[in-house]
C-alpha cells in the first residue's frame, strides 16, 4: 500500500526521463562553453528552447561580459633534441588555460624548469624572459595560481605544467589517469589582464617525456596558440511553475558554461531542463502554494545575478538546489553521488529532509520478498559534509540553505576524458527523486507536511545527540560539552525554521523542542564534564561584518599566509591542511554574526567538518577580511 510520499515518487518517476536528461547533457558536451563563447551561446539557446517547449515562463537576460575568451586551436611539441607531441587542443580541449593569450602563428621557445614555481625565487637567476617555464604540479590549488603569477612577473611567455587538481590517493592520481589533461584558469583575471601570457596543461604521460629530455640537457618546444577576446553577453535564464505566492520560492540552480566535453557541468543542467519539465506536468495535479524557480547560466555569475535581481531572497527562498556532476557512471568516474549538505551556518531542517528522501526514494533493485519496491540501491549515494563547489557556496553566504548534488571522487575530474559516455541515467534518476519530490511536497506544505518534517528533524536531533554521548562517554571534556551545546542550539533553530512553512506547525514544533532540550540535558549530565571557563586571547574576540556584499574567502591573506594557515589546521588535527582550507575559510566567514567569539566559530567549523580547529588559524582568517574591509573585531 502506498503513502502519499509513496504516490509522489512514484508520479515524478513516471513523469520525469532521466534517459531524456542524459540525451540533453550529451547534447551540451558538443560545444566549448566558456562564458560568452559560441559554444556558450549555443547551450544556452537550447535550455531556453527546451524550457519554452515544457511550457514554463521563461525570461533571459543578457549581461555583458568584457573580454570574453573563446580557443580555437592549441598545440604543443617538443621540436628539439627530438620531435615529440605533448598535447593537442582539439583532442583534450582541456589543456588550454582560461584566459591563455595566442602565439604569433607556431613559435619556439626553451623550457626553463622552475620545480612549483611557488615562490619567485623559483624564476632567479633563469632564463625565464620570453621563454617557457615548466611548472611542476602540487597538490596545494592556489600554488597554481601563484605560480602562474610569478611566471608572469618573471617575464614568461608562457607555462607548461602537469598539475592534477584535488587528488584522490588510490583513485585520482597522476599515475593513476596518465593521459588526463587538467583544466586551468588564469586568475585572477585582474593579474593577467595586460599580460601576454599562455598556459598549457600536459598529462602525466607527456611529463614523463618533458621530465627525462630535460634531465639530459636543453629543450625546444613549439606552440601554436589561437585564440579570440571580445566582448559578448552571457544569458542568464530563469523559468518559473508560478505558484500562490510568488514571494515563497523553491530554488533549482544550474550552470551551462564548461569545456568540450565537459560532462560533469553539462549534466546538471539536462537534469534542471528535464526536472523542470517534469515538475510543471505535475503542476496541476498537486496545485502549488509556492513558486518553483529555476536558473540557468555562467557557473558563479547565475547565483550573484539571481541574488542581485532579488534582494529579498534571503527571505523568500525556502531552499536552493544546486546541481553539477549529477550524471556520472559510478564504474568509469570512480565515483559516488554526493548529497552535500546546506553549511551549519544556515541551520534549517533542509538537510535532516532531504536525508529522509534520500532513505525513502526508491533505489535500483527489488529486495528478494518482494515483488516491486525498488529498495535496494545499486547506487553510491553518500549524504556528507557542506562543500562549497558550487553556486551553492554564494547562496549559503547569504543566508538561504544550500544544499548542492554532485559527484566525488571523480578519476576524469576537469579533464577531457568527462566525454558523454561517463553520463549515465541512474545517479540523474536518483537526484531527480529526491529533490523532484522535495520540490512537490515544500510547494504545497501546510501544517500537516510541515509538522511531518518538524518530526524528521526531531527524530534525527535526537538520533546525533545520543551519538555524540556515546562518543564521548569516558571522556568529558569542555570540548564534549560545548559539542553539545552546539548540535542542540543548530538543531533547534533548524527545527524552527518549519514554521515558514506553516505557522500552524509550531505547536508540534514546541513539544518536539522539548525533547531534543530533555535529551541535551541528559547527555551534558552523563559527560560529567568540566565547567566552562572564559577563554583568553584571540578566541575571545567577536568579529562584527562591516558589509553585506558578498565576499572572497582569502581577500587580505597572501599565499605565505595561506600555507602557514593550513600548517596550523594540520598541527591540530591530522585529517586537515590544504584541503581543509577551503571549507574552514567559508564557514569562518559564514558563522560571523557579530554575537559568536572567534572561539566559538573555530568550534563550530570543526564540529560541522568532524575536525578539531583551533581560535588561532581562523583568526588569522578572519584578520585577512579585516584587512579587506569586511569585519572589525570587539
Amino acid at each position: 500500500m502506498m503513502s502519499g510520499r509513496d504516490e509522489r515518487f512514484d508520479a515524478l518517476d513516471r513523469t520525469f526521463s532521466s534517459e531524456a536528461a542524459r540525451k540533453f547533457a550529451v547534447e551540451l558536451t558538443e560545444y566549448y562553453r566558456a562564458p560568452g563563447t559560441s559554444g556558450f551561446q549555443t547551450a544556452m539557446n537550447k535550455v531556453e528552447t527546451a524550457l519554452r517547449d515544457a511550457g514554463l515562463d521563461v525570461s533571459v537576460d543578457e549581461p555583458t561580459i568584457e573580454d570574453a575568451w573563446e580557443p580555437n586551436r592549441a598545440t604543443l611539441s617538443v621540436v628539439e633534441p627530438e620531435q615529440e607531441p605533448l598535447i593537442d587542443f582539439e583532442k583534450a580541449p582541456a589543456c588550454l588555460a582560461w584566459y591563455s593569450s595566442s602565439t604569433d602563428g607556431p613559435e619556439q621557445f626553451e623550457v626553463v624548469d622552475v620545480g612549483t614555481g611557488e615562490s619567485p625565487a623559483d624564476f632567479e637567476g633563469k632564463n625565464v624572459a620570453g621563454n617557457v617555464v615548466y611548472v611542476h604540479g602540487t597538490q596545494r590549488r592556489p600554488a597554481w595560481w601563484e605560480a602562474a603569477k610569478n611566471a608572469a612577473k618573471a617575464g614568461a611567455r608562457g607555462v607548461v605544467t602537469d598539475y592534477m587538481l584535488y587528488q584522490t590517493p588510490g583513485v585520482r592520481e597522476p599515475e593513476l589517469v596518465p593521459e588526463a589533461a587538467q583544466l586551468l584558469r588564469l586568475r585572477p583575471a585582474e593579474a593577467f589582464a595586460d599580460e601576454d601570457i599562455w598556459a598549457l596543461s600536459i598529462p602525466h604521460s607527456s611529463a614523463t617525456v618533458l621530465n627525462e629530455l630535460l634531465e639530459d640537457g636543453s629543450v625546444t618546444v613549439e606552440a601554436d596558440i589561437d585564440v579570440d577576446v571580445f566582448d559578448a553577453t552571457a544569458p542568464y535564464l530563469e523559468a518559473t511553475i508560478p505558484g500562490d505566492n510568488p514571494d515563497e520560492t523553491i530554488l533549482f540552480c544550474g550552470h551551462a558554461s564548461g569545456i568540450e566535453p565537459g560532462a560533469n557541468c553539462a549534466e546538471g543542467t539536462g537534469l534542471i531542463v528535464e526536472l523542470a519539465r517534469a515538475l510543471n506536468d505535475l503542476a496541476d495535479e498537486y496545485d502549488f502554494r509556492r513558486t518553483v524557480t529555476f536558473i540557468v547560466g555562467v557557473e558563479g555569475p547565475v547565483s550573484e545575478e539571481y541574488l542581485q535581481r532579488h534582494p529579498d531572497a534571503t527571505e523568500d527562498v525556502i531552499t536552493s538546489l544546486t546541481y553539477c556532476s549529477t550524471g556520472h557512471k559510478q564504474s568509469e568516474t570512480d565515483s559516488c553521488l554526493l548529497l552535500s549538505a546546506s553549511p551549519d551556518s544556515v541551520p534549517h531542517f533542509t538537510n535532516d529532509y532531504l536525508a529522509e528522501l534520500a532513505d525513502q526514494s526508491p533505489k535500483e533493485a527489488n529486495w528478494i520478498g518482494k515483488e516491486g519496491g525498488q529498495e535496494l540501491p545499486l547506487l553510491s549515494l553518500a549524504q556528507h559534509y557542506y562543500t562549497p563547489w558550487s553556486d551553492n557556496g554564494r547562496f549559503a553566504q547569504y543566508d538561504i540553505p544550500a544544499p548542492l548534488f554532485m559527484s566525488w571522487p571523480d578519476r576524469c575530474f576537469h579533464s577531457q576524458l568527462l566525454t558523454a559516455d561517463v553520463i549515465d541515467p541512474a545517479p540523474l534518476r536518483r537526484s531527480a527523486l529526491i529533490s523532484g519530490v522535495a520540490a512537490l511536497e515544500l510547494a504545497v506544505a501546510t501544517e500537516n507536511e510541515a509538522a511531518g518534517i518538524a518530526r524528521a528533524v526531531a527524530g534525527r536531533s535526537l538520533q546525533r545527540l545520543q551519538s555524540l554521548g556515546a562518543d564521548y562517554a569516558g571522556n568529558g571534556t569542555i570540548r564534549a560539552r560545548r559539542h553539545v551545546d552546539f548540535v542542540e542550539k543548530r538543531d533547534l533553530e533548524a527545527l524552527a525554521s518549519v514554521t515558514d512553512l506553516s505557522a500552524d506547525a509550531a505547536d508540534t514544533v514546541d513539544e518536539l523542542r522539548a525533547q531534543i532540550e530533555k535529551t541535551a540535558k541528559q547527555v551534558r549530565t552523563s559527560l560529567d564534564a568540566p565547567t566552562e571557563t572564559k577563554r583568553d586571547g584571540v578566541a575571545d574576540l567577536v568579529p562584527i561584518r562591516t558589509t553585506d556584499d558578498l565576499v572572497s574567502r582569502w581577500v587580505g591573506l597572501e599565499y605565505d599566509d595561506l600555507l602557514s594557515i593550513a600548517d596550523q589546521l594540520a598541527e591540530a588535527d591530522d585529517e586537515a591542511g590544504w584541503r581543509s582550507l577551503r571549507v574552514v575559510s567559508d564557514e569562518a566567514w559564514n558563522f560571523v554574526d557579530g554575537e559568536r567569539t572567534v572561539g566559538d566559530i573555530a568550534d563550530a567549523v570543526g564540529f560541522e567538518f568532524d575536525l578539531r580547529v583551533e581560535p588561532e588559524p581562523v583568526y588569522r582568517i578572519l584578520s585577512g577580511h579585516e584587512d579587506g574591509g569586511n569585519l572589525r573585531f570587539e
